[in-house]
């Protein structure tokens, strides 16, 4: 009985100790008796908590710059060395590798597009180490400031250990996070789609939608989707986040797609599938880079394909709203930041929502998702070090 209270009480204390961190996070600088009246909790309680966070060198303090008789004011900021993590974002076309201080700012980064079709696993692991090393090399980081590693990668996971299946990758059943532990040597190693690391991090970076419910849809190699309430990824009670609306059937014995059924979503959006309906009309089309150049050009063939393309993904955000209810639908991938103008169509026509819908929902899109993922997935990482920081404190 004894025990059990005791892990009770330390797991109170955790609780409290990391709603106090949060506090700071978002308000820093913020004085001791600021921090008390927005939490809430006594002054006593608040240096406890401080003292805490201090012996794990999360904070720093600094002088107040407000003029007051007597004794000047210290502040309370985020000590944004206290360490670091590296982000890893692997596509079918490129790999991007970051290092991110502890608010989630990159520090150094690298980037190398691949030309091998589909690459094995050790390759793509080895070039992510090489660019890992650069980073070391670029920002002069000591590698034992580095808390953690997080993957954002194309495909479906099963928990943040196994990748069932990437259509871009042709990877099925890949134990990706023991693969990367082993090949950097790093135990803290979490691994999530890229889509929804994407929408955490636009949650870091515009904290207002953790206020809302968002959807977020991402097209380039493939076609992803991902939700949020309160800037947290939808999932079952224990299981994984799983929003795959790039697979969900809109032509019934249409194309094959890489997943092995037909008339997936992504076989009209994706960038492999326009390319194949493109070659159609002209056999010679390799790249999405020719097809922008004919539909900017005017060619009707191009015209007609995008405007098709456009039209699915409206389908897509109407099918949303209707399953999830979202306040905001975000648009992002490779294929928004290189032709957002031949896809500008998405959220400058008329959408064909249900009524609901109509007037409330807001459709917008952001550039390079590539980022957002790695930030997304570098949060999760810098939660978990954090967390076995302050708990070492209690």
């Amino acid at each position: 009985m004894r025990k059990g209270l005791t892990q009770d009480q330390t797991d109170m204390k955790l609780a409290n100790l990391i709603t106090i961190f949060n506090i700071l996070y978002d308000k820093t600088p913020i004085s001791r008796a600021d921090l008390a009246k927005v939490s809430g909790m006594s002054p006593t309680s608040i240096t406890r908590f401080v003292n805490n966070m201090q012996k794990v060198n999360l904070l720093r303090e600094m002088p107040s710059d407000e003029k007051k008789v007597g004794r000047t004011a210290t502040l309370l900021d985020i000590n944004e060395s206290a360490f670091y993590s590296v982000g890893i974002n692997i596509d079918s076309t490129y790999i991007h590798v970051s290092i991110l201080n502890f608010r989630k700012k990159v520090i150094a980064d690298q980037y190398l597009k691949m030309d091998t079709s589909s690459p094995s696993i050790e390759q793509v692991l080895d070039i992510a180490y090489q660019l890992y090393q650069g980073t070391l090399t670029d920002s002069g980081i000591d590698p034992t400031h580095i808390c953690g590693i997080g993957v954002s990668v194309v495909g479906t996971m099963n928990d943040s250990d196994m990748l069932l299946i990437t259509s871009q990758l042709k990877w099925r059943d890949v134990n990706l996070r023991l693969a990367v532990a082993e090949k950097f040597h790093m135990e803290n190693v979490l691994v999530e789609n890229d889509c929804d690391s994407a929408l955490i991090g636009q949650c870091v970076l515009h904290p207002e939608y953790k206020e809302k419910a968002v959807a977020c849809i991402c097209i380039g190699t493939g076609v992803g989707s991902a939700i949020s309430y309160q800037g947290a990824l939808l999932s079952p009670p224990g299981r994984n986040p799983f929003s795959e609306i790039g697979h969900t059937i809109m032509e019934p014995g249409g194309m094959l797609c890489g997943c092995g059924n037909r008339g997936c979503l992504q076989t009209f959006i994706a960038e492999e599938y326009l390319i194949r309906r493109a070659q159609k009309y002209n056999p010679d089309i390799l790249l999405l880079e020719e097809i922008h150049s004919a539909w900017v050009k005017g060619i009707s063939w191009a015209r007609e394909l995008v405007s098709e393309a456009c039209t699915y993904v409206k389908a897509a955000i109407n099918n949303m709203a209707c399953v999830y209810n979202p306040d905001i639908v975000l648009i992002c991938g490779e294929s928004i930041d290189q032709y957002w103008d031949m896809f500008e169509e998405i959220i400058k026509e008329p959408l064909p929502l249900f009524y609901p819908f109509r007037k409330r929902l807001v459709v917008q899109h952001f550039y390079k998702k590539y980022q957002s993922s790695i930030i997304g997935v570098s949060q999760h990482v810098q939660d978990v070090h954090l967390k076995e920081l302050l708990k070492s404190t209690l």
